[in-house]
Order: structure tokens, then C-alpha cells, then sequence
């Protein structure tokens, strides 16, 4: 479980609301997940991915809007971590493996999603807080 205190501030508060809403989501998914809830968890995972999309595609557009210089990278980044969540979710959808989704959320998924805010997003936050001010 992602615990609030846990997550990193940026210098944008709608990106915080928005990281805390993903947040909740990938706990609500390692409830599903933990409880062999197989219409829950892909539901879940769907709700995410969704959700995930929509935030990367504000982010992006801030992002150009604010000139970000290292746009591309972190474009990059967000187009290969919705991949990765396709894939999980076709997996999923074939399989029914709530324990491969379980290694997915301890192995991959919230180590990157704290990285990520702690470093990628930190920058590009402060960037187009200051370009904006």
C-alpha cells in the first residue's frame, strides 16, 4: 500500500491531487488483487490505466506549454509505462493471475510510481511553476 505521507510533493498542487488519486487507485488495486477479486482487480486495472492516461496527457500539455526542454524523455517514459500496463492488463485478462498482479504492484508499479514523482515529475513541476509565476 502507498501511504499519502509517502508521496513526494511537487510545486504544482493539482499534480499533487492528481498523484494522490493514483495513489489510492493502485492501493484499491492491491486490495482487489490480494483478495483474488478477479472482476474487481481488472476493473480496477482498467480504472487505472484510464486515469493514468488522463494524467499524463496534462501533464504533457504542460509540458509544452511551459517549453520543458526534456519533454521528450519524459513523454518517452509515460508512453512506455502505459505500455507496460496494456500488457499487464492483457495478461490479466487471459490469465486471471492476481498473484502475478500482486508482483507487479510490490515489484514494479509503486517503486515507480514514488521514482517517478520523486524525480522526473519533481523537475518539470518546478520548471513550469517558475515559467507560470
Amino acid at each position: 500500500m502507498i501511504v499519502q505521507e509517502e508521496l513526494p510533493m511537487v510545486a504544482i498542487p493539482s499534480m499533487n491531487d492528481t498523484h494522490l488519486e493514483e495513489s489510492l487507485l493502485i492501493n484499491k488495486l492491491e486490495t482487489s488483487a490480494s483478495s483474488n477479486d478477479i472482476e474487481s482487480t481488472l476493473a480496477t486495472l482498467k480504472e487505472l490505466l484510464a486515469h493514468t492516461a488522463m494524467h499524463f496527457s496534462t501533464e504533457e500539455s504542460m509540458m509544452q506549454e511551459a517549453k520543458f526542454l526534456e519533454y521528450n524523455s519524459h513523454k518517452a517514459e509515460h508512453d512506455r509505462h502505459l505500455s507496460e500496463l496494456e500488457h499487464i492488463i492483457k495478461y490479466f485478462e487471459g490469465n486471471k493471475d492476481t498473484n502475478a498482479i500482486m508482483a507487479y504492484i510490490k515489484g514494479n508499479l509503486k517503486a515507480w510510481m514514488l521514482d517517478h514523482v520523486k524525480t522526473m515529475d519533481t523537475v518539470m513541476a518546478e520548471h513550469c511553476h517558475t515559467v507560470n509565476s
